[in-house]
């Protein structure tokens, strides 16, 4: 294989899937961690094992934290990031990320939003470890006004997924929902619906979000590593699942919403190297779509590709 390039100073961050660190090779692990995930033991765990293991934050993840009573549930929330804070990478907002055209060069750095991800342990000590005051109630006061807003934004728009839904019944037949969660090797058939329909549901979405036509990516390879096309891949296996346990109108617009957040944080954990979750839903929408983008050649694993 190519020899593996020696970083110059070892304070930079790992961008490589992997790096030399005194002739040995140690891979470092980027896994996008769910909300749920955020005060638990298993991620104090996941960050003390190595610090070559780095937690990946996303704007939704970000959102939920700060949606209610935001001064009291960063702090809890944020607790054992702050103890890594060199460990922690923040993404840019989702629609910086719904306007990446998808070229697989150096696309899970620009993912990364330097800025935040470099003070992280400024933002720590001066605003999370800190007792309250003026400056710090204000700060966490807009924050969760601005997240409600993110919030409202999202129940605005899940009827189209409740229409989505409909348009799923009829497409895809009782056998072909069976073998979705089985990861038995997909029929042709039965990739090309889903990718198809991914691709429909992503052109909708450029539409429906304005996102301007310099923005969408040039050809269909760039489309598959687009976070807009994954995020309508995760819709679709989510929607699939859910007419397979017959789900479709017991679902409240409200739990509708939670589940978009939870989508959108699944969809961009297949560019990492796997996402951190309690939650059995996004775990196995993930690790399906990652297997559908791997089977067809996409970028996953911070461009080291396969699905595990």
């Amino acid at each position: 294989g190519h020899p593996t390039p020696v970083r110059k100073s070892m304070r930079e961050p790992p961008h490589a899937g992997e790096r030399i660190d005194k002739d040995v090779t140690v891979a470092v692990k980027r896994h996008v961690i769910d909300t749920n995930y955020l005060g638990h033991d298993d991620l104090a765990a996941f960050l003390g094992r190595s610090t070559d293991n780095y937690a990946v934050i996303a704007e939704m993840t970000l959102v939920e934290v700060h949606k209610k009573a935001a001064a009291f549930q960063a702090r809890q929330l944020l607790k054992i990031l702050c103890r890594h804070p060199r460990q922690v990478i923040i993404l840019r907002s989702t629609l910086d990320l719904y306007r990446d055209r998808g070229d697989s060069k150096g696309l899970v750095n620009r993912l990364i939003e330097p800025k935040q991800t470099g003070s992280f342990g400024e933002y720590c000590r001066t605003v999370i470890d800190v007792p309250d005051d003026e400056h710090v109630d204000a700060h966490f006061a807009l924050m969760e006004e601005q997240s409600r807003a993110q919030v409202a934004d999202l129940q605005a728009s899940v009827g189209n997924i409740l229409n989505l839904f409909e348009r799923c019944v009829t497409i895809f037949e009782r056998a072909e929902l069976d073998r979705l969660p089985k990861r038995i090797p997909y029929s042709e058939a039965l990739q090309r619906k889903l990718i198809h329909l991914s691709m429909d549901i992503h052109k909708v979405l450029l539409r429906s979000l304005h996102i301007e036509q310099r923005f969408y990516p040039k050809t269909t390879p760039c489309a598959l590593n687009t976070f807009v096309f994954r995020y309508a891949l995760c819709v679709v296996i989510f929607l699939t699942r859910w007419i397979r346990h017959g789900e479709a109108k017991e679902i409240r617009q409200e739990r509708l919403v939670n589940h978009v957040m939870d989508l959108k944080t699944a969809a961009v954990a297949t560019f990492f190297d796997g996402l951190k979750t309690h939650d059995e839903m996004p775990k196995d929408v993930h690790l399906e779509a990652k297997y559908v983008l791997s089977a067809i050649g996409a970028y996953t694993n911070c461009g080291k590709g396969g699905w595990r």
